[in-house]
């Protein structure tokens, strides 16, 4: 399979593991129906997924940097299809609860695996960053689909359509996945670059901050939209277009310009953009949400790049587990956080003036991740600015498959 056709590939099946994420919220009053689940077990059918996907992401990227990554994100497809299944298959909320946090586990396979792929197909260090920026273009699309999605299919068909789209999808990629030629795996012990340096550190903490920030402000807008504004779950997942449009628009932009100027001053302009559209939060919602959403545009694929360039390609899928574990991190504790600052929506007024505060927050945050930019992160070339060895060549990295 060509270059082209494996990013394709790994594209979607990283769009069908970020669509659970949010397509899921939307289905709940149905699954309530449905199931009559109790509000507890309506909480865990949310937190199963993503709590599984958290716990399993660091030993799913080892895993494929011994199995093999392809090996692996095979694994993932195929344990995220039969969990989707039984998703839409459950006759409880106890059986739908274990099968998204099965879900979760096929996920946290298939994401750092799929990551790991992308880079050992594109080893040249420019390429990389160009087909990073289409990966976090095409993931960041499962954002605002999850919420409209949901809602049409959730009208047309019922919850349970939510899980059984799943399965057509996966079965092509799982079947598309199995013609990559050659796998990428070390289990032999390497001398030489570790993955703790500083570049490493600096940009996996700004990818902390990310997802703190832009986590947590998804949540309090969702709260906002429908319980302020007493949005519909689709016209609320319409309203978050001008947030989620931007960031996937401009993903594969930023990619580029990171393949040619390196992660440092995208994601500089990134924070700072996005750290005074935080500080509006609560204020001029809307411009807020577009100017939020321009920033984390700029920022994603230069973090992810400038994790991935600072690992030896040996220790990829361990990297790309780590990133994400640290977005995935981040993304909770935001969620608490931004939650506990905006408080009960019952109360608008008091809401309005906690998802402000909890904005400033945010921009705090995002202005030490600047900061960390500055001081950790390369700008040409994305390489680690205490490492002793240069990048591996992409004769090294096509020995190692």
């Amino acid at each position: 399979m060509k270059p082209r056709g494996i990013l394709t590939v790994m594209c979607v099946g990283m769009f069908l593991v970020l669509l659970d994420v949010t397509v899921i919220n939307v289905a709940l009053p149905a699954i309530r129906a449905g199931l009559h689940a109790s509000i507890g077990e309506l909480q865990w059918v949310v937190a199963a997924y993503t709590l599984t996907f958290a716990l399993v992401l660091l030993p799913g990227g080892a895993l494929g940097d011994r199995l093999g990554h392809r090996r692996t994100a095979l694994l993932g497809m195929l344990v995220f299809g039969l969990a989707s299944a039984a998703g839409g298959l459950a006759p409880d909320g106890a059986v739908l609860i274990a099968a998204r946090a099965v879900q979760g586990v096929g996920a946290a396979l298939l994401l750092p695996a799929s990551l790991a792929v992308i880079t050992h197909t594109f080893p040249d260090r420019r390429a990389q960053a160009r087909a990073l920026g289409v990966w976090a273009g095409v993931s960041s699309l499962a954002l605002p689909a999850g919420p409209v999605l949901g809602g049409l299919l959730v009208t047309a068909a019922g919850w349970r359509a939510v899980f059984w789209i799943n399965l057509p999808i996966i079965a092509v990629a799982a079947i598309l996945t199995t013609r990559i030629s050659g796998d990428t795996r070390h289990v032999r012990r390497h001398r030489g670059r570790t993955v703790l340096n500083r570049q490493f550190v600096g940009a996996n903490a700004v990818a902390f901050g990310m997802n703190f920030v832009g986590i947590g402000t998804i949540f309090v807008a969702t709260l906002y939209l429908q319980d302020v504004r007493h949005d519909s779950p689709l016209v609320g997942g319409l309203a978050l277009l001008p947030l989620f449009t931007p960031l996937a628009v401009l993903s594969p932009i930023t990619g580029r310009l990171t393949a040619r100027f390196g992660p440092r001053w995208p994601m500089v302009a990134g924070l700072a953009l996005g750290a005074a559209a935080s500080a509006f939060l609560g204020v001029l919602v809307q411009p807020a949400f577009v100017a939020l959403g321009i920033g984390m545009g700029l920022l994603t694929a230069a973090v992810v790049a400038a994790a991935m360039a600072a690992a030896p390609p040996e220790r990829s899928g361990l990297a790309a587990g780590v990133n994400n574990t640290a977005r995935q991190a981040g993304g909770a504790l935001g969620t608490v956080v931004y939650g506990a600052i905006a408080g009960d929506p019952a109360d608008p007024g008091r809401f309005v003036a906690g998802m402000h505060t909890a904005g400033l927050v945010g921009a705090g945050v995002w202005l030490a991740a600047l900061v960390v930019t500055l001081v950790t992160v390369r700008g040409r070339a994305g390489a680690p600015r205490d490492a002793d060895h240069s990048s591996a060549s992409p004769q090294h990295a096509r020995s190692m498959m």
